[in-house]
């Protein structure tokens, strides 16, 4: 009777574990973006805006795999209670961990100043590019981030908002223009104020667009070409704007990993959370859109 019962026991116990491990793929590919969606995010801005989409024109431009990988604090929390903090952040180990994965496996980080110029065929593309950005401009990328970019001489881009430059937890001004001059860090804008431009008159909203740009550029003596916004909320007037004001492109935070000159004012972006190893390649390679 034993060696009746044995098998099948075997046999449901291996479903089981099947049904576990698939449960848990799907939960780690969904729950990065599920945890910050309230009360950080709109739910609709993980998602391409239909009114938006329809009435792109048709441009003859081949999507290219870029990884956008969207990170906001790189730190060891110390208060529990912050939930939206500890939602939106990764630690420090965790972080390096990720940059040593990707340079075992022979990604390529960039700018994203780089990305427009591939975009618009002035640069060829590298092998296996992928851009880390930052948004916000918090202490923790001057002490966390940069001494990391540094140690393994890698790329990333930060969007800051210089209206909360030398304010508690945000980094100062003489930080922003030593990273802008180590030749690692792109410097790129995030408004004035972080406003959400989706519910903003088109006066302050140009306002805020425009002049986050020429201050940051009377900052750190650059060019600053390149725009995200915040809370990932934007509309067609808002892409005329930042069109309009001479930005190369904009971030959103519309999930996907191909990008093209039709979403270059929405470039898509993608939250890692703590996946390192095999479990961040593999996330990588399995992008399909």
């Amino acid at each position: 009777m034993k060696k009746i019962w044995m098998p099948i026991l075997l046999g449901l116990f291996s479903i089981l574990i099947l049904l576990v491990g698939i449960y848990f793929y799907i939960h780690d590919n969904n729950s990065d973006n599920q945890q910050m969606i309230l009360p950080y995010y709109e739910k609709e801005a993980f998602q391409p805006p239909k009114n938006i989409v329809q009435k792109l024109p048709v441009i003859s431009s081949e999507k290219i795999k870029v990884p956008i990988l969207l990170y906001h604090y790189v730190e060891y929390v110390q208060d529990a209670k912050d939930t939206i903090r500890k939602s939106l952040d990764i630690t420090p180990n965790t972080f390096e961990k990720q940059i040593q994965t990707l340079l075992d496996n022979s990604y390529t980080p960039i700018f994203i100043d780089e990305l427009a110029d591939i975009l618009d065929g002035k640069m060829k593309m590298p092998t296996k590019p992928i851009i880390l950005t930052f948004d916000d401009g918090y202490a923790d990328f001057y002490t966390d981030v940069f001494p990391l970019l540094a140690k393994y001489k890698i790329k990333a881009t930060i969007y800051v908002v210089p209206g909360f430059l030398d304010k508690l937890n945000y980094m100062t001004k003489k930080q922003v223009q030593e990273v802008a001059g180590s030749g690692l860090v792109e410097i790129a804008s995030h408004t004035i104020h972080h406003i959400n431009l989706k519910y903003t008159k088109a006066q302050l909203a140009q306002k805020e667009i425009f002049e986050s740009k020429s201050q940051l550029e009377q900052l750190i003596g650059k060019s600053v070409n390149n725009f995200a916004y915040p809370y990932g909320g934007f509309n067609e007037d808002t892409i005329k704007l930042v069109e309009k004001d001479g930005y190369k492109t904009a971030a959103s935070v519309v999930t996907g990993s191909y990008q093209s000159v039709s979403n270059r004012y929405f470039l898509y972006r993608l939250r890692p959370g703590v996946r390192t190893g095999k479990y961040l390649i593999n996330w990588l390679d399995s992008l399909k859109q």
